[in-house]
């Protein structure tokens, strides 16, 4: 049967546009022909052969300005906004107008809910009403209500009668719960503009949320008659259907809708929630992730992602979902309830009681909300409220044995044994509380000491009826009563009524360990294991004692062996896993994590473990591939999109390494790191107006941090306006003090000319931050770098002091060491081979230093070896080359010094022609 909950989520999810799959083929032609085919078919509304002769066009001629922006325009009537997005961004790149290109971008932006970066890129321009609606459009997105209803009034005072300022201000009405006007703005809206598609939809989703679902239907199936292929209002008449609980008319719908359009998005999330109304969870998933691979901010589909997720019991990923559909829907009551249960899942009852409070006001008669509420009072050991409300949902709903049995443990809590009892004795009469009522009658006796009635309890329900768990319940009681040798016993009574069961084995085991008999501990598992050789847990078990006891490799056997013999089983596979990646064992751990991976494939934690094994294994390709599953698994989180986009930056793919970091400043528009990297990327691509509006935007948002203002440091640096940068570092600073600001602020004083200055400040900071090891390690490359030898070593030990095994601090002081014929310089560096014998940048420091000493025999072979592991690394191919004329191997010299002339971007092509003139 399908719940209240299940029912409400109807109202609340309501579809977007989303994205639509066209195909293109190819005939050679002439431009203007191709351009104006591309004219004709989009004047006939034939929107799939313009784009193909338009994408002819920039096949041959990738610079086309025009076709571009006609194609971006295209992809937004056509629904597919990524591509319509990237289209304009090349049209504007190559010139193309703002007035012609920002609309259509702007357009395309708030069709995938980029609502913040819309209102970055797009400026505020009094004389463009069309974009004052949009900005209009994306503040409401942002439920910014009142600036919005401001842009959609300023847009039709410059354009009355502008549909989408009207429309813009009817969804203002609806937001603040004014239907009647905002009906009446719609119906204004549809008598301007009677061929309007947005208007007409607008009128049948008001008539929907009135419960009105026949005039919905017919203002839908009016919809159709003018646009016969609009998926969209096939979907709505889909979604009527599925309110009503027509599953089968709604099937056919969707059907119908594939005929049009059969790769639309749209038509996977009205699947989904189909689906998710049939309880086909993991159907309904996969249909969801599809959706949201495309459209990362598709809310409705997160909506339903985190519901779908909350049935099928995976808390983490549910909360990320509801949490980021709550940051664009603020006050969802049936999203708020759904996190408020995930809360209560994860053992965070402060969170949900946040988040249900408020919604007590709106609806005290709620019976689910009463029951949850009073579930999570409880959790907060909070309870007379618990009591409270769960007498109220009992009175509402009083054939409800759980609600009983809920309001028994509340009572409990109070203190007030005699109306716990009589509601647990009522409890039990019925209903699956029954069972649990006894049990947590005994917990709650345990948490108040009442040992003695918590005893009598116990061995009462063990008289009706014994079973393994109730013996290990009654050893825990006697355990808490400190009789060791009484709960010994329970314990192995529940053993002998359940050989295998876990608890009661786990509690003997720790009992063992306190006594120091971890070999006893180790028998029991084994002798549970002997009866039933491939049970999970117990090798599991037996893997979580060897760890305990220090035996990792031990405990690997017994994750290896529970893997072998229950190859589905996921969890001894997932840990074992993670214990390859940290012994280091890359291909074993990539083997079992392609296998977890293929056995589930959509879990997070498989594909998270696959993604690293095949980063660790050099794959980088395939990891990142791995890594953008993930992110569309995990839409909220910037960390996927963070590490894909360090992979591409490996891989030297910064335009791909900008997409990603884009996408995590989406999914996280305040993490700090996607901020600075996107930034970054930006000012390496010298799009540095793009760059400087998003520190501008950042500083808007977020007035009082320090981000906003390091962000256009930064990019007025890459301007070489060094003294405005240090403005903004200095504001930064101020706000708030860290390493990294005294970093950039170093910079700019040094690029002013402020040497004495950028010393002064930065050796003040870590004189007052002495730990700061990240500042003092790049004040003593700068000082490396400038050729301060002696004021570098000199950082470079404090900073060995504080970490004795930092290669990089040992390489370097070994160096500054060397430099300065100091004879400590072999010391450092030989500890940093010790420690790095396959870095090729400190088996070169070191050989320096032995040919220093004169030790050729030793020099040369470090030299080749480091050469092998890096041959493009020209300075250690030409120290190579000085050590081999050095022993008196001039032919193996000379070899070097043709292969680094054969290097075009080689600098030191001087001192190699010098040095081949001394052969």
């Amino acid at each position: 049967m399908e719940t209240a909950m299940s029912k409400r989520l109807l109202t609340a999810l309501s579809a977007l546009p989303l994205l639509l799959a066209l195909g293109a083929c190819h005939r050679p032609q002439a431009t203007d022909d191709l351009i104006a085919d591309a004219r004709r078919y989009r004047a006939q509304g034939d929107a799939k052969a313009a784009i193909i002769q338009l994408k002819n066009v920039v096949q041959q001629q990738p610079d086309h300005a025009p076709a571009r922006l006609m194609l971006g325009q295209l992809y937004i009537e056509s629904g597919d906004m990524l591509s319509a997005e990237k289209e304009l961004r090349r049209a504007r790149d190559l010139g193309t107008p703002a007035g012609d290109v920002l609309p259509a971008l702007g357009k395309a932006l708030l069709l995938q809910g980029q609502y913040e970066r819309l209102l970055n890129e797009i400026p505020d321009d009094p004389a463009n009403a069309v974009t004052m609606a949009l900005r209009g459009q994306a503040l409401l997105g942002l439920d910014r209500r009142d600036e919005a209803k401001a842009q959609f009034q300023q847009a039709l005072q410059r354009k009355p009668g502008l549909a989408e300022a009207t429309l813009g201000l009817a969804k203002v009405a609806l937001a603040a719960n004014h239907t009647d006007q905002a009906n009446q703005l719609v119906e204004q809206a549809a008598a301007q503009n009677p061929d309007s598609v947005d208007a007409l939809r607008l009128k049948g989703d008001l008539q929907r949320a009135r419960n009105d679902r026949t005039a919905a239907r017919t203002t839908y199936e009016r919809i159709l008659s003018m646009k016969p292929d609009n998926v969209q209002a096939r979907v709505d008449l889909a979604n009527l259907d599925i309110e009503a609980g027509q599953f089968k008319d709604a099937r056919e719908q969707i059907k119908l809708a594939r005929k049009s359009q059969p790769n639309s998005l749209l038509i996977l999330y009205s699947q989904a929630l189909l689906d998710f109304r049939e309880g086909n969870f993991k159907t309904s998933l996969e249909q969801l992730q599809q959706v949201l691979r495309a459209v990362p901010d598709h809310m409705p589909s997160v909506l339903l992602t985190g519901a779908v997720q909350l049935a099928m019991g995976s808390y983490t990923e549910a909360e990320q979902n509801l949490t980021r559909f709550l940051q664009a829907n603020p006050g969802n009551a049936y999203a708020t309830k759904l996190l408020a249960t995930v809360a209560l899942r994860n053992g965070q009852p402060e969170e949900a009681l946040k988040l249900v409070r408020p919604l007590m006001k709106e609806t005290p008669d709620d019976v689910e909300l009463l029951a949850l509420a009073g579930e999570t009072e409880m959790r907060a050991r909070h309870f007379d409220k618990a009591a409270a409300y769960f007498e109220k949902a009992s009175e509402l709903k009083p054939e409800a044995s759980e609600l009983r049995l809920a309001h028994g443990i509340s009572r409990l809590g109070l203190g007030e044994n005699p109306r716990a009892i009589a509601e647990l004795e009522h409890a039990s009469q019925g209903g699956p509380a029954g069972g649990r009522a006894g049990v947590l009658l005994v917990l709650t006796q345990l948490r108040g000491k009442q040992f003695d009635k918590a005893l009598e309890a116990v061995d009462a329900m063990i008289r009706s009826g014994d079973n393994p768990m109730l013996q290990n319940l009654r050893g825990g009681v006697l355990l808490a009563r400190s009789d060791v040798d009484g709960a010994r016993a329970g314990f192995l009574k529940a053993l002998e009524l359940d050989p295998l069961y876990l608890p009661a084995l786990d509690n003997l085991a720790q009992l063992d360990i306190v006594e120091k008999k971890p070999e006893e501990a180790r028998k029991r598992y084994e002798q549970a294991l002997a009866r039933d050789k491939k049970n999970v847990a117990v090798m599991t078990a037996l893997a979580r004692l060897e760890t305990r006891l220090g035996r990792t490799a031990q405990a690997a056997q017994w994750l290896e062996q529970a893997t072998r013999e229950n190859p589905n089983a996921t969890a001894p596979a997932q840990l074992l896993a993670a214990y390859y990646l940290r012994a280091g064992d890359k291909q074993k751990a990539l083997t079992l994590a392609q296998k977890l991976q293929a056995t589930d494939t959509e879990n997070p934690e498989a594909l998270a473990l696959l993604a690293q094994a095949q980063a660790d294994n050099g794959q980088n390709d395939a990891a990142i591939e791995s890594y953008e599953r993930l992110a569309g698994l995990q839409p909220k989180s910037a960390a996927a999109q963070l590490r894909v986009a360090g992979l591409y930056l490996q891989a030297n793919r910064l335009d791909d390494a900008l997409h990603a970091a884009r996408r995590a400043v989406t999914a996280e528009p305040a993490n700090v790191d996607a901020l600075l990297l996107q930034n970054s990327l930006l000012i390496e691509k010298k799009a540095l107006f793009e760059a400087a509006t998003l520190a501008q935007g950042v500083q808007s948002r977020q007035p009082d941090s320090p981000v906003g203002f390091k962000l256009e440091g930064d990019v007025l640096m890459a301007q070489q306006k060094h003294r405005e940068a240090l403005q903004r570092y200095e504001r930064a600073f101020e706000l708030a003090p860290s390493g990294p600001l005294v970093i950039a602020r170093h910079r700019a004083l040094l690029a002013a000319g402020q040497q004495n200055e950028a010393a002064a400040a930065i050796r003040q900071w870590l004189d007052k931050y002495p730990a700061d090891q990240p500042t003092r390690i790049y004040y003593a490359s700068a000082l490396l770098a400038g050729g301060d030898f002696r004021s570098a070593s000199a950082q470079y030990e404090l900073i060995v002091q504080r970490a004795p095994d930092n290669v990089i601090a040992l390489n370097d002081l070994a160096w500054s060491l060397l430099q300065l014929k100091d004879g400590r310089a072999l010391g450092f560096a030989e500890k940093a081979y010790q420690l790095a014998p396959k870095n090729p940048a400190v088996a070169d420091t070191l050989a320096a230093i032995l040919l220093d000493k004169g030790n050729t025999a030793r020099a040369v072979p470090l030299l080749k070896k480091a050469v092998e592991q890096a041959p493009s690394a020209g300075d250690i191919r030409l120290h190579l080359a000085q050590a081999l004329l050095k022993a008196g191997d001039r032919k193996g010299a000379r070899g070097q010094c043709e292969q680094l002339l054969a290097m075009p971007d080689f600098k030191g092509q001087a001192e190699v022609r010098a040095l081949m003139a001394q052969m």
